[in-house]
């Protein structure tokens, strides 16, 4: 982790209200069994201390990824739509590690 002095003029624009997601994964023990998401959207919180107050009583044994919504202009053959991006402020995915491949083999 690297830490540095900022100047706080240097930003352009802030959002006071933003939108959270959360994603609660389930991952077998079974190394067959693909690991599951739940996802929610989270809107009106006060802060970002009231959406990890929820997820930690809703996560039961599953663990979480927390995300906050953004949208990001971009071009399309459309014309410039918004398109909804994450940028992760806590967790892990437990899928993005290494992958395996199993192969059955018939007798």
């Amino acid at each position: 982790m690297r830490v540095e002095p900022v100047d706080p003029r240097d930003t352009t624009w802030e959002q006071r209200e933003p939108t959270y997601r959360v994603y609660f994964w389930s991952v077998p023990e079974d190394p067959r069994r693909a690991a599951t998401s739940y996802e929610w959207r989270i809107t009106e919180a006060t802060d970002v201390h009231e959406v990890i107050t929820w997820a930690e009583a809703e996560r039961g044994d599953r663990s979480y990824e927390l995300f906050v919504e953004h949208l990001e202009r971009m071009e399309s053959r459309d014309g410039w739509k918004d398109a909804p991006g994450l940028i992760r402020l806590a967790g892990t995915n437990p899928t993005d590690g290494p992958s395996y491949t199993i192969t059955f083999v018939r007798d």
